[in-house]
C-alpha cells in the first residue's frame, strides 16, 4: 500500500515540477529573446503587497511601450511578485509575450531570474525519473560486470539532477547577486 501512495505522490510532484518547468523555460525564453515583442517598460509605481513587513513582495504598475512605438502604442501592464521595488520612473529592457499583459525583464537579469527556477524544476524530474528508473536493491550480485541497461538509464538521470542543481544553484546565487548590486 505505501508503495501506490509513494507511486501517486510522485505522479502528484512530477506533474507540479513539469508545470514549473514549462511555465519557467517560457519565461526564460522570453527574456532570452526567442519570442516576444521587444520594447521599454516604464515603472509608474511599486506597492509592497507584504503587510507582515518580513519579506517584501512587490507589484509594480507602468506601461510598456513597442520598440519603434510611441506613448499612444503603450499598454499598461501590472507586474505580479517582481521582487524589486524599482524607484518610479524606472525603464528597462522588457518583452511582451503573446498575451499583451505577459512581460518579462530583458536582457542577463531576466534570464537570471528564470535560470534557478529551470534549473531546480529539472532537478526535481531528473529525481523523480532515477527514483522510477533504478533497479530495486537485491541481496544478489550482479552477474554481470557491465550494468545494466535499467543501471545506466538510472546514472544518466541521476546526471541530469547534479547538472539541474548546478544550474539552479548557480542562477539562484547569480540572482541574489543582482539583487544586492542593483
Amino acid at each position: 500500500m505505501t508503495r501506490v501512495i509513494l507511486w501517486i505522490c510522485g505522479g502528484i510532484v512530477a506533474f507540479v515540477a513539469a508545470f514549473w518547468a514549462v511555465t519557467a523555460t517560457a519565461d526564460l525564453a522570453l527574456s532570452a529573446g526567442v519570442y516576444g515583442t521587444p520594447g521599454t517598460y516604464k515603472v509608474e509605481s511599486c506597492y509592497d503587497t507584504n503587510t507582515s513587513r518580513k519579506n517584501s513582495d512587490y507589484d509594480c504598475y507602468g506601461d510598456f511601450i513597442p520598440d519603434g512605438g510611441s506613448a499612444d502604442d503603450a499598454v499598461y501592464v501590472h507586474l505580479e511578485g517582481t521582487g524589486h521595488d524599482y524607484p518610479d520612473g524606472t525603464e528597462f529592457d522588457a518583452r511582451q509575450g503573446l498575451e499583451p499583459q505577459t512581460i518579462q525583464r530583458a536582457g542577463v537579469r531576466g534570464v537570471v531570474g528564470e535560470l534557478w527556477q529551470v534549473g531546480f524544476a529539472v532537478a526535481i524530474l531528473g529525481w523523480l525519473a532515477y527514483l522510477a528508473i533504478r533497479p530495486p536493491k537485491s541481496g544478489e550480485p550482479n552477474r554481470s560486470p557491465e550494468p545494466s541497461r535499467r543501471e545506466r538509464a538510472a546514472d544518466r538521470a541521476g546526471g541530469g539532477v547534479v547538472v539541474g542543481v548546478a544550474v539552479g544553484v548557480l542562477g539562484f546565487v547569480a540572482n541574489i547577486v543582482e539583487s544586492i548590486t542593483s
